[in-house]
């Protein structure tokens, strides 16, 4: 069976499609099988959902017994914990709570009960009068109110915040996580059968179609985000303990903060996804997938690496993940040498890494001459030609870890240079509008840079050099831009951006971002998967669907989150008290 159709190359931001007509084999319908995986996959989600509702039943139990033990409803284990300013996909601060699984001791959780060392009697002194110890539950109950949804739900919910949070990365990373649903979006609908193929030219040949097509900028934010993050409590961390930073804890956090979730939707991504729906594509993906032989390549991190070919790995979108953890497993070299020789020695350390991976991505893109654009004909004659640009650059840490290092640069600056101040008022003013103008300038150039090539009238494909510069370049000049905004809102220059990016409503939605990234590939597949028809290109169309993708992943990522993510973050506070 022929059929005219785009042929895109899969990729987890954007898609590189190809103009062609492609031979469709043909797919029977037939019934998803229950076999042992997915028996396993089913027993273990009536688990977590039996734990959970137990979990709840106690929680709902201790809260209704409480004032029969304890006078003091409101300061004793069973309140939710507030998570801190930033609730990441990655590191979560809970106070009272560093990092790293140990207790704060400058946290006003640990003074409770130590603000009267005294006790003054007097003639109206009753037995009731004595502060009281609330009674702690045993570890079992502990355990059990990990899962309590009421708990899970008031963590996620809460708005809260100390004085000193970087606000402004709530709306900058719930936004990247809203566009990196976008331009998937848009991928997916040219994975399906499309019956006006010239309209889809004519769309991405428009200048608005620029921020759809360059959405991969969106996973680099969030590496900047994420070396944001990590300079910044970790050497705060540091500072408080004269330079200690407990590398068994700072490991064993990362990966357990990440790894459970991840195989949990990893596991229902293989076994369960055949069970969502039906229809022409859908039984084309019934088969055995990738991670049936490659899961492992997932959950040591090392899936940008092997398979080699990037379409070879396990939910491919997840080769951020192992990005990110490579970049963490790196990290404590850089705080280390920032800690012993401040600015100067961080500046030189993230100079040489930066440097090296400059000229190793501009060795890359010369020697093969790769193209530098995603969506122009060159790109498309170097797939025809077999050469998967995607698996040399787009997924190897050597080429994106720029962003992550500027991040741990402004982490460093934002802890260390607080109290910086210009003389005057105009010279502040002056600063200001700089800043804003070179962030704005560095963030169009990248984002609509590639324009002439796939423009309408009169295109022209970037030369060598310029696909050299663009495809080195680009990603850290787009760093730069979200290090000013960041930098700016949280130092009180923001004006209206930092009201935007810092509104509370955000708070919730950033919470569930990690979820959302992991599910909502998924929710597309699922989507697009059981179109029983030809559809039809155009925005309307995509809107809507990209408005219903971001409900139901964000719903679905809920569901993840209170059931699974957040347990888990709360069995490894259990695990570090008890050692305690």
């Amino acid at each position: 069976m022929t059929v005219a159709t785009l042929s895109p190359q899969p990729v987890t931001g954007f898609t590189q499609p190809g103009m062609e007509s492609k031979s469709k084999p043909v797919f029977c319908n037939k019934k998803s099988e229950y076999t042992t995986g997915v028996i396993i996959t089913l027993i273990l989600c009536g688990l977590i959902l039996s734990l959970c509702l137990v979990g709840t039943i106690v929680d709902i139990a201790v809260n209704f017994m409480k004032p029969h033990f304890s006078p003091l409803n409101k300061s004793d284990g069973f309140m939710p914990i507030r998570d801190v300013s930033i609730a990441t996909d990655h590191d979560e601060a809970p106070r009272g709570q560093n990092p790293f699984g140990k207790s704060n001791p400058d946290s006003d959780s640990t003074h409770l009960l130590n603000s009267s060392p005294e006790v003054n009697f007097s003639s109206r002194t009753t037995l009731s009068s004595f502060p009281q110890q609330p009674v702690r539950p045993n570890v079992v109950i502990r355990f059990f109110l990990c899962f309590s949804l009421i708990q899970n739900t008031n963590r996620i919910m809460d708005t809260n915040v100390p004085p000193s949070a970087i606000t402004s990365i709530n709306g900058m990373r719930v936004l990247s996580m809203w566009w990196v649903i976008l331009g998937h979006t848009y991928a997916f609908q040219m994975l399906s059968s499309i019956s006006n193929l010239l309209l889809v030219i004519k769309i991405i040949q428009r200048f608005t179609f620029q921020t759809v097509g360059n959405a991969t900028f969106s996973v680099d934010s969030f590496f900047f985000l994420s070396g944001l993050l990590v300079a910044y409590l970790s050497l705060r961390h540091m500072e408080k303990k004269n330079g200690q930073l407990p590398l068994f804890n700072y490991y064993f956090h990362r990966f357990w903060r990440l790894t459970p979730t991840y195989m949990f939707c990893l596991l229902f991504f293989d076994k369960m996804t055949g069970f969502l729906g039906e229809g022409p594509m859908w039984y084309g993906a019934q088969g055995e997938s990738p991670c049936a032989k490659y899961w492992w390549t997932n959950l040591l991190y090392i899936n940008n690496f092997y398979p080699t070919s990037m379409n070879d790995t396990c939910m491919l979108w997840t080769w951020y993940l192992a990005n990110d953890m490579q970049f963490y497993i790196i990290a404590p070299a850089i705080l280390f040498t920032a800690y012993r020789f401040r600015l100067r020695g961080l500046l030189l350390i993230v100079g040489v890494l930066t440097g090296i991976s400059f000229i190793t991505t501009a060795v890359l893109f010369s020697h093969y001459d790769l193209a530098a654009d995603t969506l122009g004909p060159a790109a498309q004659a170097k797939t025809a030609a077999g050469i998967d640009s995607q698996s040399l650059t787009y997924e190897k840490p050597y080429c994106r870890i720029a962003p992550y290092l500027v991040g741990m640069v402004l982490g460093y600056l934002l802890l260390h240079a607080k109290d910086w101040k210009l003389p005057t008022k105009v010279h502040t003013y002056v600063f200001n509008m700089a800043g804003w103008c070179v962030a704005i300038i560095l963030a169009l150039s990248t984002l609509y840079g590639q324009y002439k090539v796939t423009r309408e009238h009169n295109p022209q494909p970037f030369s060598r050099a310029e696909n050299v510069i663009y495809g080195t370049f680009s990603r850290f000049a787009w760093s730069l831009a979200l290090a000013w905004v960041i930098f700016a809102c949280h130092r009180g220059l923001g004006g209206l951006v930092n009201k935007i990016l810092s509104a509370r409503f955000w708070i919730p939605l950033s919470r569930l971002t990690y979820c959302a990234y992991l599910v909502h590939p998924i929710v597309i597949f699922t989507l697009f998967g059981s179109f029983e028809t030809v559809r039809a290109y155009s925005d309307v169309h995509i809107s809507f669907c990209f408005v219903g993708v971001v409900v139901i992943s964000y719903a679905a990522a809920f569901i993840v989150s209170v059931c699974v993510e957040f347990p888990m973050m709360q069995l490894e506070k259990l695990i570090f008290q008890s050692d305690r």
